[in-house]
C-alpha cells in the first residue's frame, strides 16, 4: 500500500503543511481503486497498481475543480479488474 512518503517523493513535496490532505487523497485513491477493481486491495501491491493510485493523488492534488481521472488510470487498472462483483 502506497505510504506518505511514497506519495510526498512522487509529488517532489518536502514540507508537511498538506500531509492531512495527502492521507486524505491516499484514502480517495485506494477507495476509487478498490471499486474500480471490485476488490479489496491487500498491503503488497503490483507497480501498476501503484502507478495508477499515485497518478490518481497527483491528479486530484493538481486539479481540484472536479476534471475527470486520466484514462490511463484505467488502462493501469484493466489487467485486475475483476468481471463481477
Amino acid at each position: 500500500m502506497l505510504t506518505l512518503d511514497d506519495v510526498k517523493e512522487f509529488l517532489r513535496i518536502d514540507h508537511t503543511e498538506e500531509d492531512g490532505y495527502l492521507n486524505i487523497l491516499i484514502l480517495l485513491a485506494k477507495e476509487m481503486t478498490e471499486n474500480y477493481l471490485r476488490l479489496p486491495l491487500s498491503e503488497t501491491l503490483p507497480e501498476s497498481i501503484q502507478q495508477a493510485m499515485l497518478i490518481i493523488i497527483a491528479h486530484f492534488y493538481e486539479k481540484r475543480d472536479g476534471e475527470p481521472v486520466p484514462n490511463v488510470v484505467y488502462r493501469l487498472l484493466d489487467a485486475y479488474r475483476k468481471e463481477l462483483f
